[in-house]
């Protein structure tokens, strides 16, 4: 009984200058991983966009460096221990990221490879604002103690599946291939052709071959520098427009290769990757003069992508044989006439043509091509693609000497050797 004249026991000393221990945000079961699983897929399509960006640019590049690692971090911080000032993290972070990328599609960013210019919107960066998006969502209704009734169990697992589908589509989809270039336009076009050695059409060197499929290695003839496309008057947009539209019923008439062929049209040369497959036509001309009269108009060599009997027409070329230099083509100063030198043209089956030696080409001489039986062509005179049918306008501008849309079977650029072509009818490395 001494127990209870004994005085109670002092409460535990209390330290009062520590503060308590930040509580962890109790989420609904499920919430940490689909918001871990939001930051992942935004991050990877960070990271995979980052090398062709750092071919463009240092400074867009490792911005895309930095935002993959802040985002896998935090995610990787979800998971562990989502407290309050991670969950704010993840607010600022992604916020920031999307403000950036609302600008870089509106005004353009001030800094990078293309300074003020606006780029274009595609499906990986959509899909990648689209989980951004959806983890600033998240993580401010776990801030303010919203319920998520609907993140737990299947739920959770749906909707962290459903991002990792949406990431794995961004980077696979054929968007992501060229994603810093093309998503520039004409203004990028406008740089890589400025930056070619002799004012030829393509090559920004190895770099840019690396990183876009090989579409930077292409190249297509002697021009005069290409860049940004220039505004046209109310008179040269009247005038062009009604020059193009004599392409609208080719268009109907021929919109695959067995329809051309059916109506006597010919294959002259193989299909290459920016350029497909020219076919020429029996009421072909040579447009001496260069102007676009109408029988010119009505009589280019047209262009399909690919190879088969249902290849679809791509676009169109049209010549100037004879002008002693550029012809005035179409109206306005951008249509860029291109010309060869040194061809061997070969006259096969059904009067296709076919050129062993490719264009261009140094070494190749008169003898090798008589060897051949082909016909020595010292300067093609100039010619000029159009690129305006629907589904294959040019992201790059209407008269470019390559469109980007047109690809090897594999989705490449990739080509063998010129010199290796002989007999072949695809230029493409995998044909």
């Amino acid at each position: 009984m001494t127990d209870l004249l004994d005085p109670p026991a002092p409460p535990p000393a209390v330290d009062v200058a520590a503060p308590p221990a930040e509580p962890a945000v109790r989420p609904a079961a499920g919430a940490p991983l689909v918001l871990a699983a939001l930051l992942l897929g935004a991050g990877l399509i960070h990271a995979t966009m980052a090398p062709p960006h750092l071919a463009e640019s240092a400074v867009e590049g490792a911005g895309f460096v930095v935002a993959a690692w802040l985002q896998v971090l935090l995610a990787a911080a979800v998971l562990v221990r989502p407290r309050r000032w991670v969950l704010g993290a993840v607010v600022a972070v992604n916020a920031v990221l999307l403000v950036a990328w609302v600008v870089s599609r509106t005004a353009g960013l001030p800094v990078g490879a293309h300074p003020g210019h606006a780029a274009t919107l595609s499906f990986v960066d959509g899909a990648c604002a689209a989980l951004e998006v959806g983890a600033v969502l998240l993580a401010g209704m776990l801030l303010l103690g919203a319920p998520a009734r609907l993140l737990r169990g299947g739920g959770a697992a749906l909707a962290g599946l459903a991002a990792v589908v949406v990431a794995t589509a961004a980077v696979a989809s054929p968007s992501a291939r060229d994603h810093a270039s093309a998503s520039h336009g004409e203004h990028a076009h406008g740089d890589m052709a400025a930056a070619a050695p002799h004012g030829h059409d393509g090559a920004a060197g190895p770099a840019g071959q690396a990183d876009d499929a090989g579409f930077a290695a292409l190249s297509n003839g002697h021009q005069h520098e290409r860049g940004q496309d220039a505004p046209l008057s109310d008179e040269e947009r009247v005038t062009l427009a009604g020059q193009l539209a004599a392409t609208a019923a080719l268009v109907e008439q021929f919109p695959t290769i067995a329809h051309a062929e059916a109506a006597g049209w010919r294959r002259a040369g193989p299909f290459s990757p920016g350029l497909g497959t020219h076919y020429r036509g029996p009421g072909f001309g040579l447009n001496p003069d260069g102007d676009m009269d109408p029988e010119d108009l009505s009589s280019p060599l047209l262009v399909f992508d690919g190879l088969g009997p249902d290849a679809p027409l791509a676009g169109f070329m049209y010549t100037a044989y004879g002008t002693q230099g550029e012809p005035a083509g179409f109206a306005g100063p951008n249509d860029h006439w291109h010309f060869h030198e040194s061809v061997c043209v070969v006259i096969g089956p059904g009067g296709a043509i076919d050129t062993p030696f490719g264009a261009d080409l140094e070494g190749v001489t008169e003898q090798m091509c008589t060897d051949v039986g082909g016909s020595w062509i010292d300067n093609t005179g100039y010619m000029v693609h159009v690129w305006n049918v629907p589904g294959y306008e040019s992201p790059d501008g209407m008269f470019t000497e390559l469109n980007r849309k047109i690809t090897c079977p594999d989705g490449s650029y990739d080509r063998i050797d010129i010199g290796d072509l002989g007999t072949r009818d695809s230029v493409c490395l995998n044909p």
